[in-house]
């Protein structure tokens, strides 16, 4: 369907281009409206691209500014003696794309104080096409009402009366995923900066009884190992980082599983993910740490409103932390399993960062 769509909008500028040749009136269009995706002809979703030489953006560092590549062109063969356009937003286009669900509740109308937008564009005598930007305020698009959402905007081309303008590749709807842009896409570092960090996990010792261990790399206190000296693993399902009460296992009192990173991370932006996990029980808390520039993590009743740490409860497992200087980080678990049948299995524990973070 998509194929088809193109192939007929083609065919329609070559026959505008056939016309102009014959008469000498070009069509002007945007070449982003030709992005056919999600079922909507003019979706051009932003970021696009691998790398800075294919990006569908550019920063300006001196301005704070993101730039999103936009563009007029004509349709003629002729070299036409330049002309002008004008470029205007269609509030209403968008508001129609939400009534419809074509896009969804997660998809904002971009407000106003965030953009700027030309008025107009003008190609030269002799230029068939020409580039303009919807440049975006960086700061604006970090706040925490944007997080998680995407920004939509229908950029429409305007007629000056000059030449006429294809009316089926005259808008383009920008749509930002704020999310890939701030943060950008993640990379996994956690062999770089920890160890033993997914199943099967080794240990460094096993109870006589052979399911608990003590695990290699990581620390657990005393409250952790709570069968004989040994726990923090279990042989679960392959080998599992792991604290339980109940079934058999008795209390934990401050359990605590901890493990600091080789080295200092550089300044970025980071997730702790251990959202690869079995977690059963919502009787106690229990809770995520990241405690950048501290050799070990907070006892349990320490870790509520503490503001020199990160921490998430296994409900909601992946911890986004920035550092502004190059630490050190540790990462790891505490629990306060004071009723039974509680638990914890975790798989793996990633570390990631993103290079390409704004």
């Amino acid at each position: 369907m998509k194929q088809s769509i193109i192939i007929i909008f083609l065919l329609s500028l070559w026959a505008c281009k056939k016309d102009a040749d014959s008469y000498g009136i070009p069509n002007i269009y945007m070449p982003q409206a030709l992005n056919i995706s999600g079922g909507i002809s003019a979706n051009y979703p932003v970021p696009t691209g691998t790398d800075s030489s294919t990006y569908n953006y550019t920063i300006d560092a001196t301005t704070n500014k993101l730039n999103i590549i936009l563009g007029v062109a004509q349709a003629s063969t002729l070299k036409p003696a330049g002309f002008t356009v004008n470029v205007i937003t269609d509030a209403d286009t968008i508001d129609l794309l939400k009534f419809n669900n074509i896009l969804d509740a997660n998809t904002l109308l971009m407000p106003d104080l965030l953009y700027t937008l030309p008025s107009s564009v003008s190609v030269p005598a002799g230029k068939s096409e020409g580039t303009f930007f919807l440049s975006l305020d960086i700061n604006q698009l970090k706040s925490s009402d944007y997080e998680g959402k995407k920004l939509a905007l229908a950029v429409r081309l305007k007629s000056t009366g000059q030449y006429e303008v294809a009316s089926n590749a005259a808008v383009t709807i920008v749509i930002v995923d704020v999310d890939a842009l701030v943060i950008g896409p993640s990379k996994d570092i956690s062999s770089q900066y920890l160890k033993n960090t997914s199943t099967p996990f080794t240990i460094a010792g096993l109870h006589s009884g052979g399911r608990w261990g003590t695990l290699t790399d990581w620390i657990a206190n005393t409250a952790a190992k709570s069968h004989d000296g040994y726990g923090g693993y279990a042989t679960d399902e392959g080998g599992t980082i792991d604290m339980e009460s109940g079934w058999g296992s008795p209390a934990i009192h401050n359990g605590k599983i901890w493990q600091t990173t080789g080295s200092a991370l550089p300044a970025g932006t980071y997730t702790l993910d251990v959202s690869d996990l079995d977690w059963q029980g919502t009787k106690d808390p229990t809770y995520i740490v990241v405690a950048p520039g501290l050799d070990t993590i907070p006892d349990y009743g320490d870790i509520s409103g503490n503001t020199t740490i990160q921490y998430t409860l296994f409900s909601d497992p992946k911890i986004t932390f920035t550092l502004t200087e190059e630490t050190k980080v540790t990462v790891g678990f505490a629990a306060n399993y004071i009723q039974d049948q509680q638990g914890f299995k975790i798989y793996s524990v990633k570390l990631l960062n993103y290079p390409k973070h704004l």
